[in-house]
């Protein structure tokens, strides 16, 4: 979960902030998302996607704003990540400096453009009243 607010002039609306919390769901699950559904509602939408392997992931984006947080639900317990934004800021600072460095991104562009495809295929969902839209 995450912050989701919209910006007017992002036509891919979960393009502007909820991008964040999207990045977080690609971390934990990796490419390979095949089908999106996007709930919205006045202060939060929910984004789901199914994955190849059948794993289930899904995204709160909060309205206006909110804070970050990741639960991990696997066979064997459920992990909850509560946010900790100095970790994290000092986490993404040492991979942008890595960047700097090596001149390679610390994500393969593949997800990087995966990721886009899953808030498309969301903006589809969205506009569609909630239907699963394929990745394209």
């Amino acid at each position: 979960m995450g912050p989701g607010p919209f910006e007017e002039h992002h036509q891919l609306e979960l393009s502007w902030y909820a991008i964040h919390p999207i990045e977080m769901l690609f971390t934990l699950m990796g490419p390979g998302c095949e089908e999106v559904t996007r709930v919205a509602g006045a202060d939060a939408d929910v984004i789901t996607g199914r994955w190849k392997d059948g794993r289930i992931g899904s995204v709160r984006a909060l309205r206006p704003y909110g804070t970050y947080g990741a639960v991990v639900f696997r066979k064997d317990g459920v992990q909850v990540s509560p946010p900790k934004p100095r970790a994290a800021y000092e986490g993404m600072v040492r991979e942008i400096v890595k960047f700097f460095q090596t001149g390679k991104p610390p994500v393969p562009n593949e997800v990087t453009l995966e990721i886009f495809s899953f808030m498309d295929a969301a903006q589809r969902s969205k506009a569609a009243g909630g239907k699963p839209m394929r990745m394209e």
